[in-house]
């Protein structure tokens, strides 16, 4: 307790009849969050949960992130946030479109998603969720204005809740939550010019795209050549007689990034990208 209220300030609990996953003893943080300790099984450690008013009483995240490392903490549960006030760059509409576009694929299917909220009569906020908190990745768009009872708000929230089963959240996190939500998503990459997980993916998206199109170059760069001497040199009537519909199933997971990413593209044109290009 005496620690919580040097580095938060915390000093006013209240104890809770009961402990807390799987500790003895727990008790809620008046000023913002949740604290458990004592138990066999919990090998001294304690638990402390904060909420958005708990966080928002921290003055130092790098105090903070040092002291955690210091201690050996571990992080169970983060939940960087981004909020556009005017609703200018994020939007519910906007996140339909992202989603349809594939911009929540991070390298496989499209991911889980669900609606909630008033959708009829639009006065108290629409959500969406993206993932699903069971798999640990669970992020929220919602109409945070409408929620607190303004119906005319257009102040939206992306919110990533993100747990650490089968995963490890770095202390990185607390201090760089920005570019960690940005990295999260294809579509969410604005949010934050440093992105942490974008290289795995653009690198990814590079490898799969090259070797498919060696392979393509192989098997048809001959046939390819015969064509345009057939239709006279036209390029147009040679694409069109050997496009089909739909993208290569490989391919298809990386589309989003191949599309949108600037830096990608350039990369990948022979006449002028290389790995730099990629990993910068």
């Amino acid at each position: 307790m005496a620690e919580l209220a040097r580095l938060f300030g915390f000093d006013i609990y209240t104890p809770r009849a009961a402990g807390l996953y799987g500790y003895k003893h727990s008790a809620i943080i008046e000023e913002g969050g949740l604290v458990a300790w004592g138990g066999k099984n919990q090998r001294g450690t304690v638990y402390v949960s904060l909420n958005g008013q708990g966080c928002g009483r921290i003055a130092d995240w790098e105090k903070l992130r040092a002291w955690l490392e210091c201690h050996g903490a571990r992080l169970t549960r983060v939940d960087p946030a981004h909020d556009d006030f005017e609703g200018k760059t994020v939007t519910i509409e906007k996140a339909k479109a992202w989603y349809d576009a594939g911009g929540f694929n991070s390298g496989g299917r499209k991911p889980e998603s669900s609606v909630a909220g008033d959708w009829w009569g639009g006065s108290k906020g629409r959500t969406v969720y993206v993932g699903a908190r069971h798999n640990g990745k669970l992020l929220r768009i919602y109409e945070k204005g409408k929620q607190l009872g303004e119906p005319d708000s257009p102040w939206v929230r992306v919110e990533l809740e993100i747990h650490n089963k089968s995963r490890h959240i770095p202390l990185d996190i607390l201090t760089r939550p920005a570019a960690y939500l940005a990295g999260a998503y294809p579509c969410l990459r604005f949010l934050s010019a440093e992105q942490c997980r974008v290289k795995t993916i653009q690198k990814a998206a590079k490898t799969t795209y090259t070797k498919a199109v060696e392979v393509a170059r192989n098997q048809c760069g001959r046939l390819i050549n015969l064509m345009m001497q057939v239709y006279g040199g036209d390029t147009d009537s040679v694409v069109h007689a050997l496009a089909r519909d739909g993208l290569p199933a490989r391919l298809d997971p990386y589309s989003y990034q191949l599309r949108t990413d600037s830096a990608l593209a350039y990369a990948l044109d022979p006449g002028g990208g290389n790995d730099a290009a990629v990993v910068a």
